[in-house]
Formats: structure tokens, C-alpha cells, sequence
């Protein structure tokens, strides 16, 4: 019978270094050239999201007097910060400017991260300008090619934090856009940004996200909202209703897709849009564009040219914007004064608008129950293009802008007439000859900026604008300090 004996202690250590980096080995595969996880170390945590609010990023002109119509396409725009970004546009959005003078629209509605941002960057893919010759007084159009890239400081950091925000972007299109020795266009864009908590109350605050008079289509509706589509804006739109909610030719069971409408609205504390007026300007099929009257054909008036800076609707394209279009008139066309926020009693003088109180200068939105034709309206008007013709059913006097020198204060709360004096190279003035424009301020016109506005300051005037008796006189919705 064997009996084994106990393996010698130098071969047992022998064993033992074998055998400890094998187990070291199996338990901490790292130390040896598999696995994923090292020995001794806890895997990284993942990194908590950053919570987000809701921006409504707008977009505003502060003009450049000389042009008719500034349209550009911007194909990306985003705001950055401090270990923060957000994208604002990522697909091409046609944008015109001079309609836009001393307003704001929204560009878009976006979730953003909470943090502190610095600025924003933005790339142009081109731009149109129309204008008036000096010397021939016919619109001439040119184009600045893209792509144009822009980056935008702001001149005190933005915070993000929980509470819906407006983030306003106002071109300075006078320091935009130069010519050179050829009279060649050139851009670097030039941005003014304002930001502003949301829920003022007034559709007329646009630093605070109040909006007046969008322009769009509906295309769904659901209970007591609705959702529209812009042709100047990177997205669609949600617009809440209530009972204090007014609407002008129709109501909230009327709406159906296709609606043409002007919204006013409100931005509210949990980032969403209440709708305060609704206008339904066509049904289904139909299109409206909005510009300015450079000619006027008939006695009474049969036919208008005008430069496009708006619309929406059938046969509505975004390279349609600063081109021309010709409007047709007929006996059957109605006519009608847009008065949105803008106080008509009391006035003075008796404001007019038909067939034979029209003018070149004025602002003015034709609406089509048939949709604009392409390719008629003649082909150039003077050195510009002609994008097509609308049958005018409906003819509607718009608000528009003007800047000047006013003659006297404008005071807050005031009612007053008074004389704006116009640039010498102003387009209103190369088209009509009017050296001044005197303005009504009534008593629920909106002054902002500097209150009161000194005589002999710089401002601009947003109303209607009328001819009576030889002069020129707008109704102003609004004054605002340059």
C-alpha cells in the first residue's frame, strides 16, 4: 500500500505562481487583454440631460429706406453657448424683410436647452433686393450671391432657464448690405438681439412673443385649436382658442384645412400660443399675397404692380418674394380697410380706399379665390421679375412702415398730428415725390423704445397710409424710437 506525501514546499510555490495569475486573469479579464471592464474601476455614469424650455425665436427688420423688398432664404441657424447649442433652422426658409419693418414674426418654437448662451450663427443661402432707380423711378432687382454666413454676439449673455422665453433677431439691413465702386450688392449680416419673457398680455409685444397678424394656412384642426403653416417660418405653428378669442368672417367650427388666416396671438407662461384674433381671409384653393403698389393702370383702377413681400396659398412659391406681381381688378372686387389694432375714430379726414383711391406706395394684400398664374403679368417690370398674376376678388389696405424725423415729441397716451420727414433716398420718396407724411397718433397708439420721442429724433411709424387732399397721412398703430 502507497501512501502519498506532501509535494515538497519549493514545488508548491511553483504551483501557487502559476496558478494566482490565472485566477487574477479570469476575474479581471482587462489585466490581460479581453474584456471591457477594469479591475478595481466602476463604469462611467451615464450624464444626466440637460432639462429644456421652450424659445420662440423671431426674426425683425430695422430698414433700410431705399429698398422695396429684401427676400433671402436662410438654410441654417443655430444659438450657442457655454457647452450648449440649439439648432434653429436646418432646411431652407424664405424670409422677406421689409415687410417686417419695426415688427417681429416667429422663425420658430424650440425646445432649448437650459444654460447660458452667447450667440447665434446663421448661413444665408442668397438674397433679392428690389428697389427704386433713382433716375427712372422703376423697380430694378438684384441679387447678392450666397452662401452668406453670418455670426452674431450677443452683447449680454442669454439665460435659458425654466420659464418659456422670446428671442428676437432684428437685421440691420442699412449695415448689412453695401455696394461697391460697380454697384455690386454685398451682405455681412448685422443682427440686434432682444430677449424677453413670455405672457405681456398684448400681441403687439413682440419682445415679449406677442404676434400680429401671421399669415398662413391651416392644415389640421383639433377641438379648440389649430395648427398653420407659414410660408415665412421654419415650422408649423399650434394656436390655442378661448372664449375671449375674436374671429372675423367665420368661427372655430368653420375652420377647416386649407383656411387662409391672419393670427394675432399671445405666448403664454407654459410656452404656448393663444390666438386672440383670428381672420379668415379665403377658403381652401384660394391664395393672398401682400406688397407694395409700384403702379397703378386705370381710372378707376383695373390693374396693380406690385412688389411681393408675403402671401400664402395655391401657386405661392418663396422665390416669389421681391419679385413683381400684377394684380387684376374687377367690377365685382371689394375693398376693404385692415384696421388690426390700429384706432380709426375721430380722425380728421375721412379715410378712403377703392378703385379710385389707390395709390403707388401704399401696402396692399390682393386675395384670389383661384390661386396666383405663374408666368403671365408680363415677364420684367422694369429691371425686376415678374412672378405671376392674381385675380383680385378682394382687395385689403394693409399696415405699413416708415422711418423719418418727427417735427415734434410724441408723448405716450398723447393724441397729436404731426410731420415725418422722410429720407431723400427713401424708396416712398424716389416713387411718389412725398417729402414728409403726416402722421395721426390716437390714443391707443403704442409708443416703445424712447417715451416721449424727441422732435427732431430719428422714429419709425407702423399704420395705414392714405392720400387725401394732396397729402399723404397715416393712422399709426404704432411709434418707436430709432
Amino acid at each position: 500500500m502507497r501512501t502519498d506525501r506532501p509535494a515538497p514546499p519549493s514545488r508548491r510555490l511553483l504551483a501557487l505562481s502559476v496558478l494566482i495569475p490565472t485566477i487574477v486573469c479570469a476575474a479581471a479579464l482587462t489585466g490581460c487583454g479581453g474584456g471591457t471592464m477594469s479591475a478595481g474601476k466602476n463604469p462611467s455614469p451615464t450624464p444626466t440631460p440637460a432639462s429644456k424650455t421652450v424659445v420662440q425665436v423671431e426674426i425683425g427688420d430695422s430698414p433700410a429706406d431705399w429698398m422695396l423688398a429684401f427676400s433671402m432664404n436662410i438654410t441654417t441657424m443655430s444659438l450657442t453657448g457655454s457647452g450648449s447649442s440649439a439648432t434653429v433652422v436646418s432646411a431652407s426658409t424664405p424670409i422677406e424683410m421689409m415687410h417686417l419693418m419695426g415688427v417681429m414674426q416667429p422663425l420658430a418654437m424650440i425646445s432649448v436647452p437650459q444654460g447660458t448662451y452667447t450667440g447665434a450663427s446663421i448661413t444665408i443661402g442668397s438674397a433679392t433686393v428690389m428697389y427704386i432707380d433713382p433716375t427712372t423711378r422703376s423697380p430694378m432687382q438684384k441679387t447678392i450671391s450666397g452662401p452668406i454666413t453670418g455670426s452674431v454676439t450677443f452683447s449680454a449673455p442669454v439665460t435659458v432657464g425654466s420659464t418659456p422665453m422670446a428671442m428676437g433677431f432684428d437685421l440691420d439691413l442699412a449695415a448689412s448690405v453695401t455696394a461697391d465702386t460697380s454697384g455690386n450688392l454685398h451682405m455681412n449680416p448685422v443682427f440686434h438681439v432682444i430677449s424677453g419673457n413670455q405672457g405681456s398680455g398684448s400681441p403687439m409685444d413682440f419682445a415679449d412673443g406677442g404676434i400680429q397678424q401671421m399669415m398662413g394656412a391651416i392644415s389640421s384642426v383639433s377641438g379648440s385649436s389649430f395648427v398653420m403653416s407659414s410660408m415665412q417660418a421654419s415650422q408649423m405653428f399650434t394656436f390655442a382658442t378661448n372664449s375671449s378669442t375674436a374671429f372675423d368672417g367665420g368661427s372655430m367650427t368653420s375652420m377647416q384645412n386649407g383656411m387662409l388666416v391672419m393670427v394675432d396671438a399671445m405666448f403664454q407662461s407654459d410656452g404656448s400660443l393663444m390666438a386672440t384674433r383670428v381672420q379668415s381671409m379665403m377658403n381652401s384653393g384660394g391664395m393672398m399675397g401682400g406688397g407694395i403698389v409700384t403702379a397703378v393702370s386705370g381710372q378707376p383702377a383695373t390693374t396693380l404692380t406690385l412688389v411681393l413681400q408675403n402671401g400664402a396659398g395655391t401657386g405661392m412659391m418663396g422665390s416669389d418674394f421681391g419679385n413683381g406681381v400684377t394684380a387684376d381688378l374687377s367690377a365685382s372686387t371689394t375693398f376693404t380697410i385692415n384696421d388690426d389694432n390700429i384706432d380709426m375714430a375721430g380722425l380728421p379726414f375721412t379715410p378712403a380706399f377703392d378703385s379710385s383711391h389707390i395709390y403707388a406706395g401704399q401696402n396692399v394684400m390682393p386675395i384670389s379665390s383661384s390661386g396666383m398664374m405663374g408666368g403671365m403679368g408680363g415677364g420684367m417690370m422694369g429691371g425686376s421679375s415678374m412672378a405671376g398674376t392674381i385675380m383680385a376678388s378682394r382687395l385689403v389696405l394693409m399696415p405699413q412702415g416708415l422711418t423719418g424725423t418727427v417735427a415734434t415729441a410724441v408723448a405716450s397716451g398723447a393724441t397729436a398730428s404731426f410731420s415725418l420727414a422722410l429720407p431723400s433716398d427713401c424708396a416712398f420718396t424716389t416713387m411718389t415725390g412725398a417729402t414728409s407724411v403726416t402722421v395721426f397718433q390716437q390714443s391707443a397708439t403704442t409708443v416703445s423704445g424712447t417715451s416721449p420721442i424727441a422732435a427732431g429724433s430719428s422714429a419709425h411709424a407702423f399704420g395705414l397710409l392714405f392720400y387725401d387732399s394732396g397729402q399723404w397721412k397715416m393712422v399709426a398703430s404704432r411709434m418707436n424710437a430709432n
